[in-house]
């Protein structure tokens, strides 16, 4: 397969394919003197070039003729690129990703975006954690103001009901990554808005209710603002209540789980 370069307003003209791939399926070998030089080779090419290497990455995640496992590989190493559990090398990948050159940013974007559009499942289901990654860094400066709307689009319009699965998994991860206050409140509504379409008990496709029940559990601490609004807290719990129903057992236990959490934490606003 091809990686398209970059625009050559960039100047980052990435022709690396098939050492790319290589070193990705290098990173999976059982050999251990073979998955530490592709680590070293990904690592000197992050270091090199971070933008023209994260472009190229999301390029091979988004090619429709690359092996599978290839298209998860390069989605994973994308995302850890900017995640990590220590607090301090976390907000070093993040600040990393803020001193970008806004283009390339948007470049990489835009192409992940389209990957939620495969056909391929694993490629949607890593797309969903990197871009998951990207918004928790870019909502709360409002650098990604084209994401909510395309995941909201995806959810509520004539999208396969397997397509907006993983865009409502990716929802709920970007809210697991989000504190309540990081966000504007309409910003905040817009999230609710599509976990909640997906939710609804007219929805035939009980995968697409699965999805949401877990992306709304995922997100009950983080819309603490509509929590506290009594008409959007008893839209809430209606939708909640109505999935306890579902014939589905794994949609029923996830929506206890939400109820569970619920009188754990606004157990004196619910009874007010």
């Amino acid at each position: 397969f091809t990686i398209v370069a970059l625009e050559p307003s960039t100047n980052h003209i990435i022709e690396m394919a098939a050492d790319l791939a290589n070193n990705l399926m290098g990173c999976l070998n059982p050999d251990e003197n073979v998955r530490r030089q592709s680590e070293a080779w990904l690592k000197a090419a992050e270091n090199a070039q971070l933008g023209g290497f994260m472009y190229a990455l999301a390029q091979v995640l988004s090619t429709e003729s690359a092996d599978k496992v290839i298209r998860q590989q390069s989605g994973l190493y994308l995302k850890n690129i900017l995640f990590a559990k220590d607090s301090k090398v976390l907000e070093q990948n993040r600040q990393r990703w803020r001193s970008m050159v806004p283009a390339e940013q948007a470049q990489i974007k835009q192409v992940l975006l389209t990957v939620l559009n495969s056909p391929e499942v694993l490629a949607r289901q890593t797309a969903a954690q990197a871009i998951a990654e990207m918004g928790a860094i870019d909502l709360p400066n409002n650098a990604w103001p084209e994401l909510l709307p395309a995941l909201l689009q995806n959810v509520t319009g004539q999208m396969p009901d397997e397509y907006k699965v993983n865009t409502l998994q990716c929802l709920g991860y970007t809210c697991e990554r989000l504190d309540y206050q990081d966000l504007e409140q309409s910003v905040t509504n817009n999230i609710l808005t599509a976990i909640v379409d997906g939710l609804r008990a007219d929805r035939p496709n009980n995968e697409v209710r699965h999805a949401a029940a877990t992306a709304l559990r995922n997100s009950l601490l983080f819309c603490r603002g509509n929590m506290e609004n009594k008409a959007e807290r008893d839209m809430i719990m209606q939708q909640i209540c109505e999935a306890t129903q579902c014939k589905e057992g794994k949609v029923r236990a996830v929506a206890y789980e939400c109820i569970v959490q619920i009188a754990e934490h606004y157990y004196d606003t619910v009874q007010g």
